[in-house]
């Protein structure tokens, strides 16, 4: 294995552990009684608990690739490079969480406005999350193409990804047989796009359905990342003015989430 690659991977380990040691900074920081300082530290403490799996994984591909005798085809370092990219994207992902979520109301999020091919967004998404599926072989990720390739629209499309990427990975932790797919259409819903995730995983809990989307009023009440995870995709759906939702007439196996966006 050559040196470059070698400095690569250690490059991106103490970056990792350099992102760890800010997020426990963060935590000592926000530490308080109020309400909101408490959702603070049940936030911070589930970005905490998500960084770690990259970082683990990112340690092995490193101590790996640094033996000596190592021999690696075309095909296997193709997919280290892919475990990497797929490690770095979800690290960059939780970074944006952080940066958000960790600002004062007076530093808010800017928006920013921009044209983008929502079918183009769906495909990345996609993409950038198959490795998560790496060694599930049942299931599939599929894109259901319902308007025009050319068809753009105008919007925060990071904010728009981060909530997308968040809601395929949550499909894929719960799916273990069958298909995830997303899709797009314009005609669901009157002046708005909708884009939809469905999955054929095991659903959401009868009981558990009215807390999917509620910002913590107890957070230390949290029952799991998950319901943290959802409520992070409403707040952001609502700083660019759109709607995220669970289906409830949905009558497939598992479960199907909807985002609108407004079209301007």
């Amino acid at each position: 294995m050559s040196t470059l690659m070698i400095i690569i991977l250690a490059v991106i380990v103490l970056a990792l552990m350099g992102a760890l040691w800010y997020i426990m900074t963060l935590k000592s920081q926000h530490y308080a009684t109020s309400k909101s300082e408490r959702m603070k530290l049940a936030f911070l403490n589930n970005i905490n608990n998500e960084i770690r799996a990259p970082l683990k994984s990112v340690t092995e591909l490193a101590g790996m690739v640094a033996k000596e005798d190592l021999y690696l085809s075309k095909n296997e370092k193709r997919n280290i490079a892919d475990q990497l990219i797929y490690n770095a994207n979800l690290v960059s992902t939780l970074m944006d969480e952080i940066m958000m979520f960790s600002d004062s109301e007076k530093e808010a999020h800017r928006l920013h406005i921009e044209s983008f091919s929502p079918n183009a967004l769906c495909r990345r998404c996609l993409e950038a999350n198959m490795l998560s599926l790496y060694h599930r072989q049942a299931v599939k990720l599929n894109f259901k193409r319902e308007i025009n390739d050319e068809f753009f629209m105008k919007s925060d499309r990071h904010l728009v990804e981060l909530i997308l990427n968040k809601l395929i990975l949550n499909a894929c932790r719960f799916t273990e047989v069958g298909e995830i797919v997303v899709g797009c259409n314009l005609s669901e819903n009157v002046d708005c796009l909708t884009i939809f995730i469905e999955d054929t995983g095991v659903g959401v809990p009868e009981n558990r359905r009215n807390k999917l989307f509620t910002w913590f009023d107890q957070p230390d009440d949290m029952q799991d990342e998950v319901e943290l995870d959802l409520s992070i995709c409403q707040r952001i759906s609502q700083k660019i003015g759109g709607t995220l939702f669970m289906d409830e007439h949905y009558q497939r196996r598992g479960t199907r989430f909807v985002l609108l966006l407004p079209l301007h």
